[in-house]
């Protein structure tokens, strides 16, 4: 009976160890559930319907795929939002880890009756006749069809080189007029945007421009200063209508006396078809020289009268007017040095007459200084391409890549009723047909890719019913 009296006595005690024990081993469980590297922040975001009534807060998950629980501090409870009444789902925890290697680029052929297809970046691994393995830090090693790839462009580091644009916040803007949507920026009104991006003494740019009635824009090239559309010296390239082009020089010689050079006005030899066109312009900075492609082929070549002005910079402006019916887009921006001789015709040529010789030589690799190497592309070891040519197997550093030649296959993704289209920070987008959005997730198949699973943080915005108009109107109308 004593022992029993005791244990009875000290139950107190042991009940207070109890508890403290328990709470310490829930405290532990917490620290080590917050340590683990699958433990993220609940994703923020905003959810857009159909009407354009808007809630912020965290998306949860898909339901039975037919609804999205949301939860949100406005609301007592998680709110049940149909599939079917949502426009668009913005996201706000933004993840693009940066990288010092050089990224592949692989753009998707485009959907029936779409200007422009899905956009995957990643690690080049390996190439194959039916494939392209990337690994990518927001979906893993990710396996590509190759015959549904329309180009694999690599994205140095290095200074001189851009492709976007991403946003408008890496960009400088002079004014409102400018806007970012749907990889494009967009000006609607008078102003100049601008980055420096190190500009090499030859350049390669070349972009994709449209508007509504009449081509009217100027390019600064070399900028000394691109918070200004006046910059105390640049190479500005002017279009001042469909049919011209002339080169305006501004800067200092090298005896300090200030020079603005203007050259006569040339007509456009290719112009462009409809009210839209692609540019490639190919300037050398100490010779004041510039030639301009539009659509492939040469449009002009313009001649500095006061080449290399001392103060010129690194930059690059695109400058707008304010015009009857104005309105101005560009997107597919690409920088790279040039190497002096090459061209986009001249290239055009050679991806022609290279087709007859594809089955010998089914790549050809475009390196940055401007030559080319065929052969076959096999895997990447140490941040190397091995390249199979004619004679002996080379191992060409992936920074020293342009883009490669895939050859002439093409088959167009499919279209699904459930598709969504999910939107990259870093520019591009990826179309899925919707399986579930959880844990910081999402999850679908894309024809391209099979069943994939990426990071919701690798994306600023997922968009619903994107083939539908009105769904396609009201996102434009709120500048989605």
């Amino acid at each position: 009976m004593k022992p029993v009296c005791r244990l009875n006595n000290d139950a107190p005690r042991w009940r207070a160890v109890i508890i403290v024990f328990t709470a310490l081993v829930t405290h532990l469980n917490i620290v080590c559930a917050d340590s683990s590297p699958d433990t993220k922040t609940p994703q923020q975001g905003r959810v857009i319907l159909i009407n354009g009534d808007k809630l912020s807060g965290q998306p949860q998950s898909t339901e039975n795929g037919q609804e999205l629980l949301f939860n949100s501090k406005n609301l007592h409870q998680s709110a049940h939002f149909p599939l079917s009444n949502i426009l668009s789902l913005q996201l706000e925890n933004r993840e693009t880890p940066s990288s010092t290697k050089a990224l592949a680029r692989i753009q998707l052929h485009p959907r029936f009756n779409e200007n422009q297809g899905d956009v995957i970046r990643g690690e080049i691994k390996e190439l194959t006749p039916e494939s392209i393995k990337l690994d990518c830090w927001y979906g893993g090693m990710i396996t590509l069809k190759r015959s549904m790839v329309k180009s694999l462009k690599i994205l140095s580091v290095s200074e001189g080189n851009y492709h976007g644009p991403i946003n408008t916040t890496e960009w400088t803007k002079n004014n409102t007029a400018w806007y970012y949507a749907n990889n494009t920026l967009v000006s609607e009104g008078s102003g100049g945007i601008g980055k420096d991006i190190g500009l090499t003494e030859k350049s390669h740019i070349s972009f994709d421009a449209s508007w509504r009635k009449n081509m009217k824009f100027k390019i600064q090239l070399y900028s000394s200063d691109i918070t200004s559309i006046s910059p105390s010296a640049c190479y500005e390239i002017n279009f001042p209508d469909n049919n011209n082009a002339f080169i305006r020089t501004s800067g200092s010689q090298p005896l300090g006396a200030g020079i603005v050079g203007g050259g006569r006005w040339t007509n456009l030899q290719s112009k462009p078809k409809g009210n839209q066109a692609h540019f490639d312009i190919l300037i050398d900075r100490k010779a004041g020289s510039v030639n301009i492609y539009i659509d492939g082929a040469q449009a002009c070549q313009l001649q500095s009268q006061n080449p290399d002005p001392k103060n010129l910079g690194k930059g690059i402006a695109f400058v707008t007017e304010e015009s009857e019916s104005f309105f101005m887009e560009l997107s597919n921006i690409s920088i790279t040095p040039w190497n002096g001789t090459s061209s986009p015709d001249a290239l055009k040529k050679l991806n022609e007459a290279g087709s007859a010789t594809a089955a010998q030589s089914p790549h050809r690799i475009i390196l940055v200084n401007g030559d080319i190497v065929p052969g076959t592309v096999g895997v990447v070891e140490d941040d190397r391409m091995i390249i199979e040519t004619e004679h002996t197997p080379i191992r060409v550093p992936i920074e020293k890549i342009k883009s490669l030649s895939l050859g002439n296959s093409s088959e167009e993704p499919k279209k699904y009723h459930d598709d969504v289209r999910a939107w990259f920070h870093s520019g591009g987008f990826v179309t899925l047909k919707l399986a579930t959005i959880t844990n910081n997730k999402i999850t679908g198949f894309n024809q391209a890719l099979g069943d994939v699973t990426m990071d919701l943080s690798a994306f600023r915005r997922v968009d619903f019913h994107i083939y539908d108009e009105e769904a396609k109107q009201q996102r434009e109308k709120l500048r989605l």
